[in-house]
Order: C-alpha cells, then structure tokens, then sequence
C-alpha cells in the first residue's frame, strides 16, 4: 500500500484528530501531555514517575504508530526531539490538525513563521525596499511591549521568528528581544544587509543564540550593487559581513538577492559567488512591487524570466550541492515536474527528497500569507505579509491570539478554492497557492492570479499593455 495514503489517513481520521487535540491541549500549567511524551524519548525534565508512564503508555503508542509510518526510527526521533524547537512544532502542527483537520495546505491555529520588521531605521536606500525605510517611526514598540510580543508568540507555539527591518542591526533593542526568544525555544533569523556584521556582531549574533542569518547581495558587481543600494562602498562592507558570519560555524549564513531584469543575467554568478563564500544558503527573493519597489515595476520578470531563474535554482541546488531556495511559491511546481526522487523544496526555508516529499510540500503549501505566516511592523500593527500593507490588527490594542483567530482577512486569505484564473484551478494550487503578495499588488485582490506565473502568462500581458508607453518602451 502506497505510504503516503496511509500517512494521510492517519492524519485525517477523526479518531486520530481527538487523539491529537488530548495530545497537545494544554492545561492550567501551560504543559500538555505530549510534552511529557516527549521527555519518554529524550529523558528530558528528568525521570518520570511509574505510574504516570503507564498513563502515559496509551499516547505513547499512538506516537509510535505515527513514527512508524513516517518512515523514522527511534533513534531519529529522539534526535529531532532533542530540540525543543522541534517540540513545539509538533505540537502547533497537532493543535492545528485538531482544530482544522488535515487540510491541503494546512491551516494553522497560530502561525508556525512569523517575520517582524522590527524597525524602520536603515542605512542603505535601496531602490527595491519594500519597506520605504530610512528613518524611526515615531510609534514602534518600547523594549517592554517588544518582550511581551514574544512572549505571546511562544504562548501560542509559534516557533520561529524572522527579524527584518529596515537594518534590524541599527535597534538596540533585537539582542534583549533575541534572548527572551530563544529562551522560548524560537528559531531565529535575522535578514540583514550585511554592513554592520564585523567580527564582533558576527559573534555576538553567536552568543544570543542566532540560528540563521540571512544576508543581502544583489550583484556580483560592487558598483551594480551599490547603485541599486544607494551608498558607495556598501557591496565591500556587505561582502565583509558575510565572510565574517560564515567564519563563525554556529549559524548558517545565506545570500539573498532579490531577482530583477536588472541582474537576471547574473543569477549563475551570484550562484558562484555564494559557493565561493562558503555560505550555506542561496535564497532568492521574489521581486514584489511595493514600498520604493512601485518606482521598479518595469524590472520585474517576465514569466518565461522567472521560469528559466526556477529552473536555474533547481539545477544548482542539484549540481553544485549548494541549498537553492526562493520565495517564489512556484518553486515548488518546477521541482514536482522534474522528478519525484529528487529533491522537492517543501516551503520557502526547506526541501525533501523521495516519496514523501510532495506529501510535505503540499501540507506546507507554498505562499503562507495569513494561514502559515505573518507580519508585524514597527509600530505593532499585523500585516499578513510583509510585501502586503493591508492592516489586520494592532498588538498595542490586541492581542496576538485575538488578530490570528479572529481577523476575517486573515480568514479570507486560508482559503485557495476561491483564487482566481489558473491559481484557482492549479493541479500545483495546494503546493504553490500563487505569490498573494503580488497578486494584491498588481491587480488589488489577493484573489487574483499571480502574474508571475507561466500559467497566468494572460494575465502578464494584460498588465504589460496597461502600462504607459515609457514604460512599455525600457
């Protein structure tokens, strides 16, 4: 019998489903059983007592079942479960089966990734930034309020945080902020342009517990890159950054450009740059046109662009062993047309390989906007994407649980049967989803179809004969 069948099975049964929900409900403590399911394996938080083992041996057993079926021996497991960042993932995942069922993507009561534009002081201006950043506002969230945010992240199982900016660096405020996340478990990223890391931040990013940093580079050319940043010097500074982050080995370093008409044909020598660095990751952002981006519009790919970058990444990942992903949900499509064994990027940080790795990808979905992931801004107000300005709650008014659970946009936005053109009809539809981001931004519906896409080539073309002629004409 095919595993991937059973492994959905054991994921959708209603029995299953109530087993999941005594499994990860927690109680008046902030515990639940499957934590201590989780000492059973890993002997952490000391030895349990005789008789709450054999309490426990029922739940055990179910866990067991589901390892099984995933294809994990005992010893892997334990190895996962060492982290309790893992942990809480497991747990978020369970609560979220309970209370949706098994849906394909998945719904998530709490969002397992959240990013945090943590200020808007930067020292670059970047042509592209969709943050329009530059200066503080005179609203972002005091040292206190920024402590409490984390703490009702962790509360609600999230278990990842990626702090962005403007140059989350330039803030005082992110170590504090770092510390009391990773007390909590939380996986941390940090997406920075590079030009603050000397060898002393790289080391301090180090000590707080920082487990990827993620840095910008759009060109392989110091003066092309400087241009599009607007300072001189910035690629020497960035590319310094860089060195001095890898040279670190406690966390992983990626180098990520944004891909526009202004440096597609450098995509194969940022690719080399990368390797040569030694970082860890080559990470690809999709180009979305807002903030200064609206002032770029014309440099956005074509289809037949981004499909020929997706192809590219794919090939790199495959032949020069260096991690190729990107934040283009159709990634995932062009990698489930190659070929089954190879490798599948489940989501826009991870990739699998072999039978289950559609199952992943699919579970995972692609765009997350709203169901798996959201944004919050400076000044605390909750956006469902950082590159989609449409305010859904204010955690200096709410709470984070009250904006998730309740926001009917964020609702609106969990459900793909709706989505418009090919993104609605889609065979990749549960995998990819379509960027919604930019689906808002060209067309003012997220609805819309993704005009990025190769299947919504009609739609491109709608736009392409929209513009004005001096656009049409660069």
């Amino acid at each position: 019998m095919d595993m991937t069948y059973l492994i959905r099975f054991f994921l959708k049964n209603r029995v299953n489903r109530y087993v999941f929900s005594l499994l990860s409900k927690k109680g008046k403590n902030g515990k639940s059983i499957l934590e201590d399911v989780f000492s059973l394996y890993t002997g952490q938080n000391g030895k349990i007592p005789p008789l709450r083992k054999l309490k426990l041996s029922p739940f055990y057993l179910f866990f067991e079942i589901g390892r099984v079926l995933f294809g994990q021996t005992k010893n892997q497991v334990k190895e996962h479960l060492s982290s309790r960042t893992f942990q809480k993932g497991i747990s978020l995942t369970m609560r979220s089966v309970a209370h949706y069922g098994l849906t394909y993507p998945q719904k998530f009561i709490a969002p397992p990734v959240v990013v945090w534009n943590f200020t808007n002081v930067c020292n670059l201006r970047c042509k592209h930034c969709y943050q329009s950043a530059g200066k503080k506002l005179p609203d972002e969230l005091s040292l206190e309020k920024r402590l409490d945010v984390i703490d009702q992240l962790a509360s609600e199982d999230v278990f990842s945080i990626a702090f962005s900016g403007g140059e989350p660096l330039m803030d005082k405020d992110i170590w504090k902020v770092i510390e009391r996340a990773k007390k909590n478990y939380m996986y941390i990223s940090v997406a920075t342009n590079g030009t603050l890391i000397t060898p002393q931040i790289a080391k301090r990013l180090s000590d707080v517990g920082v487990d990827y940093v993620e840095i910008s580079v759009d060109s392989a050319d110091p003066k092309k890159h400087d241009e599009f940043r607007g300072v001189k010097g910035a690629w020497e500074r960035t590319i310094s950054g860089i060195k001095n982050a890898v040279a670190q080995r406690t966390y992983q370093v990626g180098l990520a450009p944004t891909i526009t008409r202004m440096n597609f044909d450098e995509l194969d020598d940022l690719i080399d740059l990368a390797v040569k660095l030694k970082v860890d990751k080559f990470f690809v952002f999709n180009f979305i046109p807002v903030g200064e981006g609206k002032n770029l519009i014309d440099l956005d790919l074509t289809p037949e662009q981004r499909e020929k970058m997706l192809n590219t990444l794919y090939k790199a990942y495959v032949e020069k062993g260096i991690v190729s992903l990107t934040t283009c949900p159709q990634y995932a499509r062009v990698a489930m047309q190659k070929s089954r064994s190879s490798i599948t990027p489940t989501s826009h940080y991870t990739a699998a390989k072999g039978e289950k790795a559609r199952l992943l990808a699919e579970f995972i979905g692609g765009c997350g906007v709203g169901r798996a992931y959201c944004a919050i801004q400076p000044d605390g107000i909750i956006t469902p994407c950082v590159y989609m300005p449409i305010k859904v709650g204010d955690l200096k008014k709410q709470t984070f649980r009250e904006i998730w659970t309740t926001s009917p946009i964020l609702e609106d936005l969990r459900s793909r049967e709706d989505l418009k053109e090919h993104c609605g009809v889609c065979e990749f539809r549960s995998a990819c989803g379509g960027c919604r981001a930019r689906a808002y931004a060209y067309f003012g519906d997220y609805k819309a179809p993704d005009p990025g896409c190769i299947n919504n080539k009609d739609a491109f073309l709608q736009l392409e004969e929209e513009k004005p002629a001096e656009v049409k004409t660069k």
